[in-house]
C-alpha cells in the first residue's frame, strides 16, 4: 500500500510558513501554495498527449483527506477515457444554463404568454430573440443588473422608441416573473421608466399618405429591382383592404372566397382568432383586389398562406412570412418620403376614406374598428354593401395612382329619397 508523503500536520505548517511552494502527495496530487495566505489542491495528468493541471479546492477549505477524495474521482475518469478538466467545463456550463436569463425568458414565455393563451404571442416572442436573448442570454440571471438593462435600452431608443419602451416593458414582466418564483431576487428593471430611460413619452401618430406621396411610393418600389413584385402587392393590399399587417400576413388561402359563390360576392373571412378586436370580419373583395390576390396564389407554389415564409429563420416562430420582412424590405426603397410606418398605411387609407365622402361609420367598420359608446352598443349592422361600395372608390383612387390620373369621384351622399 502506498504511503502518503504529506500528513495533515505537514501541510498546516507549509501553509503557514507563507513561501511558495509545492508539495506532493503521490499519484499527481499536489498542494500548490503560491501568494503568502493563497493555497489550493492541484491534480497533475496527462490526456491526449498534454499535460494538464486540475485545480481540485483551496485550503484550509478543503483539508488532504477531502483532496485525496476529489482526486481519486477524477482518476477514476482518466480510466473511463474522460478528460476531467473537459468533465468539469461541462457540469459548470449546465449548472451555468439552469439559471441563465435565456432559462428564465423561456420559462416566463411558456408560463406567461402561451399558457395563457394570449393573441398575440409573436409580439413578445419577436422582443425576445430579437433584443433580449442575443444580448444578455447567455448572462446568470441573478447577475444580471441595472447597468445592462441601461445599456440594451441605450442600444435601439434613438432608433426605435416605441420599441424600447416595448423591450422595457416586457424585460420588467420577465424579471417580476422570476422574483414571484424566487429563482432571482430582485428586478433590475423595476426603477426604469419609458420617459427616463427608454423611448420616452408615446403620443398618438398622425402621418399619413398624401395622394402623390403615394404615387412616389408605388413609383420607387418598382424601380427598386430587389423589392419584388409579391412586396408591392402586399403594400398595396394593406391600403386597399385597410387591415393590419399581422392580418395580411397571416392569412390563408382557404380564408377566401374569390370566385364569389354566394349572393355577397368574392369575400374575405377574416377570422375573430386573428383580429384585434376578438370578432370575425367579413371583408369585400373588389375586382382589382381579387386581381392582386390571384397573381400572389401563382406565386406561392401550392402554400396554405397568402405570403409564406420565403426563409428558414430559427428566430421566427411564425408559419407565414416574418412580421418584420416587410419593414426590411420598405428600408430597401430610397423612397425619399418623410419617415412613415406600415401601421401607418392604415391612418392613410382611413384619411382618404373621409376625403372620397365615406361615412364615419362605415370607415371605421372597413378598418375593423368596433362603433364606440351607446352607437356601438345598439348599431350591430356590418355595412357589407357599404363597405364594399367604399372600398371599390378607394381601390379605383389607388389604381388612378398608379395609373398617374386622379379622376375618381368621391362618393355621394345619398339623397333622403333614398334612405
Amino acid at each position: 500500500m502506498r504511503r502518503s508523503k504529506l500528513t495533515a500536520l505537514a501541510v498546516e505548517r507549509a501553509h503557514r510558513s507563507g513561501e511558495p511552494l509545492l508539495l506532493g502527495d503521490g499519484d499527481g496530487l499536489y498542494l500548490r501554495k503560491q501568494t503568502r495566505d493563497g493555497a489550493s489542491w492541484t491534480l497533475r495528468y496527462h490526456f491526449a498527449g498534454r499535460q494538464h493541471w486540475l485545480t481540485l479546492g483551496n485550503y484550509p477549505d478543503m483539508p488532504l483527506a477531502q483532496a485525496r477524495i476529489e482526486a481519486r474521482a477524477a482518476r477514476v475518469l482518466l480510466d473511463k477515457q474522460q478528460n476531467p478538466l473537459s468533465v468539469r467545463r461541462t457540469a459548470l456550463a449546465e449548472e451555468r444554463q439552469k439559471g441563465s436569463f435565456k432559462t428564465l425568458c423561456e420559462d416566463w414565455y411558456r408560463a406567461e404568454v402561451q399558457a395563457r393563451g394570449l393573441k398575440y404571442p409573436t409580439v413578445p416572442r419577436r422582443y425576445l430573440d430579437k433584443y433580449l436573448l442575443p444580448k444578455l442570454g447567455a448572462l446568470p440571471a441573478s447577475e444580471i443588473t441595472p447597468s445592462d438593462i441601461a445599456r440594451l435600452l441605450d442600444g435601439i431608443k434613438a432608433r426605435v422608441p416605441t420599441a424600447a419602451n416595448d423591450l422595457l416593458r416586457f424585460t420588467r414582466r420577465i424579471f417580476a416573473f422570476g422574483v414571484r418564483r424566487r429563482l432571482v431576487t430582485s428586478n433590475p428593471a423595476a426603477d426604469f421608466s419609458p420617459r427616463l430611460d427608454a423611448g420616452g413619452t408615446e403620443r398618438p401618430r398622425s402621418r399619413a399618405l398624401s395622394l402623390d406621396e403615394l404615387a412616389q411610393l408605388f413609383e420607387r418600389m418598382r424601380k427598386t429591382p430587389n423589392v419584388g413584385a409579391d412586396n408591392l402587392l402586399a403594400i398595396k393590399l394593406l391600403l386597399a383592404l385597410c387591415v393590419r399587417k399581422g392580418e395580411l400576413l397571416g392569412a390563408r388561402w382557404e380564408e377566401f372566397d374569390l370566385e364569389g359563390s354566394t349572393q355577397a360576392g368574392a369575400v374575405w373571412h377574416l377570422p375573430a382568432a386573428r383580429t384585434k378586436t376578438g370578432e370575425g370580419l367579413d371583408i369585400p373583395l373588389v375586382p382589382a383586389v381579387t386581381e392582386w390576390l390571384n397573381t400572389l396564389r401563382g406565386m406561392t407554389a401550392g402554400s396554405e398562406y397568402v405570403f409564406p415564409k420565403r426563409r428558414r429563420d430559427p428566430r421566427e416562430r411564425v408559419p407565414h412570412m416574418g412580421i418584420d420582412t416587410l419593414n426590411v424590405a420598405l428600408l430597401r426603397v430610397k423612397h425619399g418620403l418623410p419617415h412613415f410606418t406600415l401601421h401607418d398605411l392604415r391612418r392613410t387609407a382611413r384619411t382618404h376614406l373621409a376625403a372620397l365622402g365615406v361615412r364615419r361609420e362605415v370607415a371605421e367598420r372597413c378598418l375593423g374598428h368596433k362603433l364606440r359608446g351607446v352607437e356601438g352598443t345598439y348599431d350591430r349592422h356590418d355595412y357589407f354593401r357599404e363597405r364594399r361600395a367604399a372600398l371599390e372608390s378607394w381601390a379605383a383612387l389607388l389604381l388612378s395612382i398608379e395609373r398617374g390620373d386622379r379622376k375618381v369621384a368621391p362618393l355621394r351622399p345619398r339623397r333622403s329619397a333614398e334612405r
